[in-house]
């Protein structure tokens, strides 16, 4: 006798419902799918006992008595009739698999009618195996109940975790399916107790039913869906929901793509909240790559994230009211209240005294000379605390650094930090506001369009300086510097990897490196930049952003280090005429988050503060 058999179809059916049915979320998103690809304006779900029990009733196209029998079978399904429909799908389901897979690990019963007839039927199936038939009185519509899900499987009642864990995965996937349908009400009741409930009057409504006013108030709908503010960023990815033809996926393209359009805007190690709808034409699209059909193939991969990035980009361009955060009235939850204005020796007022910041309307050129004699100065008056953050104070920090390492780069008077923050007022978009003053030697506290706003000095100023330096760097005026005497890095074989796969970028970028040795390499060339760094420190920042940031550019990552070291630091006093001056160029660039992703401005409202003191 051979070897080879063929599987008992019960052996068969609980393998298959391995697959589809791999837990209650799994088997809930199968029913509730259904029930949406039958048309229904209203599904309610009922479950109990961690998910092994459900009920779910809705208004869809229902099933006559054929249709309720073969329902239950392998390969029976209304969604596709040959092989072509597989490339052109409009529905979530289309296997033919899910209620005769519950079935066979479930005791499940049934009832549906449908327009056309005058009587409802009823079945009852035990481990796939119809027990009953019957005619009922009911509504237009199905309902589908199952009790004690895996009751003859118990290896995977097992596996099924606690009912508050599996109930966390159950509301995910209605979640999910609410959002892809904002226009069918979805009621979600757990143990009795209504979890989510969504009206069907649109999207926003749905977003306010499931996550709250506080979230529709800090989004911002674009082309293609909702993005989040500074508010709402997360340390996970779960709350980027994507949907590809309104079916709920995972897509490594998209995911990029969202993330990669909050460059510069995302903190280390945060995500967005973002809800994003992208219509597909179904051929471009495979959705039959893995059981739960959350996964999804796109054949035009580079054109899918292109599209996604640029909608994303154009959408933050210049959007200060969105990228910065505000302030709310559950600020007086906390011990300590936002200012203490207590403390006068902190603040310092507008008329306060100016901290150096003299003849601000004279040219940069006409002043180069007079700096000159004030860096020698400054190396006689270094202790003072009072020091602004004028380019003396780096060149001269920058000239012990060369000592040291017996580096001897050329300085370039005309780039120094002033011709980034010393402006003429004429030179800059007239921008109404108001200083009031600077708090803790680290704050700007600005009033600007009804609100009060408080400002970052030192990510203020780096932005300032990166977007000097991405301008030099981008129009191809980014000039090398020759070492006397080569830096020795000290490297590993992944870091190795990287430096000879973009040695040209390097090179773009100001860095002309040689392999030493195999663990070391020699820095040759630098760029003729103010750096506030070591060498050696800049480029092992650039290194290690490149290994954790897959889209960053190389020369983003060299921008990014070298404005974060070189602007100034909190604990540092600024002139009126300093923050003033800061606060306009930041408005005539338009950008609002430093370059790693942290908001610049933080605003509180008139009605916050108001709130904040009980006046409401």
């Amino acid at each position: 006798m051979g070897k080879i058999k063929i599987l008992d179809e019960s052996v068969s059916n609980m393998i298959a419902a391995g697959e589809v049915v791999e837990n209650p979320a799994s088997m809930i998103k199968e029913l509730l799918e259904n029930s949406l690809d039958a048309g229904s304006q209203m599904v309610s779900l009922e479950i109990k006992n961690g998910g092994r029990d459900v009920k779910i009733i809705d208004d869809g196209h229902g099933m006559n008595k054929e249709d309720l029998l073969l329902s239950v079978e392998r390969h029976a399904t209304s969604k596709i009739s040959k092989k072509d429909d597989l490339y052109n799908l409009y529905t979530y389901g289309f296997r033919g698999e899910a209620l005769s897979s519950i079935a066979a690990v479930s005791k499940i019963s049934m009832s549906s009618k449908t327009k056309e007839e005058n009587i409802g039927n009823y079945i009852t199936v035990l481990g796939g195996k119809i027990t009953n038939l019957k005619e009922i009185q009911r509504n237009i519509g199905t309902t589908i109940e199952i009790k004690d899900l895996f009751f003859n499987t118990p290896a995977r009642l097992k596996f099924l975790r606690k009912a508050a864990t599996e109930y966390g995965n159950i509301k995910d996937i209605i979640i999910q399916e609410a959002l892809a349908n904002p226009n069918i009400a979805i009621t979600l009741i757990l143990d009795g107790k209504v979890s989510i409930k969504t009206s069907g009057n649109g999207i926003e409504n749905a977003i306010v039913e499931i996550f709250g006013k506080n979230v529709l108030k800090n989004v911002k709908s674009f082309d293609l869906g909702f993005l989040g503010n500074g508010t709402l960023y997360r340390s996970t990815k779960d709350s980027i929901f994507t949907f590809v033809n309104n079916r709920m996926v995972k897509s490594k393209i998209i995911e990029n793509a969202i993330i990669d359009g909050y460059y510069t805007k995302l903190m280390k190690g945060k995500y967005p909240f973002a809800i994003l709808f992208l219509n597909v034409d179904p051929k471009e699209v495979d959705v039959n790559v893995h059981p739960s059909k959350k996964i999804v193939k796109f054949s035009n991969e580079e054109e899918i994230y292109n599209f996604v990035l640029k909608k994303i980009e154009s959408t933050f361009e210049r959007d200060d009211n969105f990228v910065s955060p505000t302030l709310t009235e559950k600020i007086e939850k906390d011990e300590k209240r936002f200012l203490d204005f207590s403390d006068f020796e902190n603040f310092t007022p507008i008329k306060g005294e100016n901290q150096r910041f003299e003849n601000m309307n004279t040219p940069i050129e006409d002043k180069i000379e007079d700096e000159k004699e004030e860096i020698i100065e400054k190396k006689m008056s270094i202790e003072s605390e009072e020091l602004s953050y004028e380019i003396d104070e780096n060149y001269d920090q920058e000239e012990e650094k060369i000592e040291e390492n017996s580096i001897n780069i050329v300085k370039n008077k005309k780039e120094i930090k002033k011709d980034i923050v010393l402006q003429k007022s004429s030179d800059i978009i007239d921008t109404k506001f108001r200083i009031i003053g600077q708090v803790f030697d680290t704050f700007i506290l600005v009033e600007r369009d009804g609100i009060f706003e408080i400002y970052d000095q030192h990510i203020v100023h780096e932005r300032i300086l990166y977007e000097k330096l991405k301008k030099m760097y981008y129009s191809d005026k980014t000039s090398m510097q020759q070492l006397l005497v080569p830096i020795r890095v000290s490297i590993d074989p992944r870091e190795l990897e990287i430096i000879s796969e973009n040695i040209e970028e390097f090179k773009k970028s100001g860095f002309e490196i040689d392999r030493f040795s195999d663990n070391e390499i020699l820095i040759r060339s630098v760029p003729i930049l103010d750096f506030n760094d070591s060498t050696e420190n800049i480029f092992r920042n650039v290194l290690n952003n490149i290994k954790e940031k897959r889209y960053t550019d190389i020369r983003e990552n060299i921008l990014i280090s070298m404005s974060c070291k070189g602007a100034i630091k909190a604990n540092q006093k600024l002139s009126f005429e300093e923050m003033e001056t800061m606060v306009r160029k930041l408005h005539e660039i338009g950008e609002y988050t430093c370059p790693h992703g942290r908001p610049i401005i933080v605003k509180i409202t008139l009605d916050d503060l108001e709130k904040l003191f009980k006046r409401k």
